[in-house]
């Protein structure tokens, strides 16, 4: 019974985070490089854009969801992201927190938000989503003068290829409240993901998420997938 809910939940937030992407951008092919592309999309409302780049990585999917785990470490790899921090862990076997994130915004005042971020898998469809938006469930004062963003979306697909590359597809669609020029921010959004991308496959390399990853529960979600012959290795 328990398992079925569970089931019914992930698919009920796959079909959400889904349509969601489908009913508010309409994503443009904006350039390709090295191999990836990057989109943008107008916003209905804002000012700024949305942005999302999509790579074929050299890693493991359960090497990825560790890096995903560890918060803490974001500013390894998310481009312009000076800290996070954990402030609640609301479900930590299906991987559900609200932490800060701290936005460097060059020669402009930053940025902070608290987000809720989520992790919804689909293995019979060889796909993983990590959801994360702007929450009010906690309220953090950081007490250090930033500009507190308005909203903040953040999708990341992870699509299966094999047991050895996955598409990631890093999408932001951040809120940076008033203050910033449109001419300076949108330039920002729009290469923030493929930079990200760039230094996570750097970090993916890292033999500590690569150790982790292979005892971790979600190499057995990949395995028990493979067996079950939704994936091929």
């Amino acid at each position: 019974m328990i398992k079925n809910i569970i089931i019914i939940l992930s698919l009920l937030l796959i079909f959400s985070v889904n349509c969601f992407a489908v009913d508010n951008y309409q994503w443009k092919l904006a350039e390709t490089a090295n191999n990836c592309q990057i989109y943008t999309s107008t916003v209905a409302g804002k000012g700024y854009i949305a942005s999302k780049a999509s790579c074929v990585v050299p890693a493991r999917m359960e090497t990825i969801g560790m890096v995903f785990r560890d918060i803490a470490s974001y500013p390894e790899w998310m481009e312009d992201c000076k800290e996070t921090k954990i402030l609640k862990v609301i479900d930590d076997v299906n991987d559900v927190f609200i932490f800060w994130h701290h936005q460097h915004i060059p020669l402009m005042t930053d940025r902070d938000v608290v987000v809720k971020s989520r992790v919804s898998m689909n293995l019979q469809k060889g796909q993983v989503l990590v959801f994360s938006e702007l929450t009010n469930e906690v309220n953090y004062d950081s007490g250090k003068g930033y500009i507190r963003m308005p909203s903040f979306i953040s999708v990341t697909t992870l699509d299966w290829i094999d047991r050895d590359h996955t598409r990631i597809t890093f999408m932001i669609d951040p809120d940076l409240s008033d203050g910033l020029p449109r001419f300076i921010a949108n330039p920002l959004i729009k290469t923030n993901p493929l930079k990200s991308l760039k230094r996570m496959i750097k970090v993916l390399k890292n033999p500590k998420y690569i150790e982790a990853g292979r005892i971790s529960k979600y190499n057995k979600f990949v395995e028990d997938a493979i067996k079950a012959g939704y994936i091929k290795p």
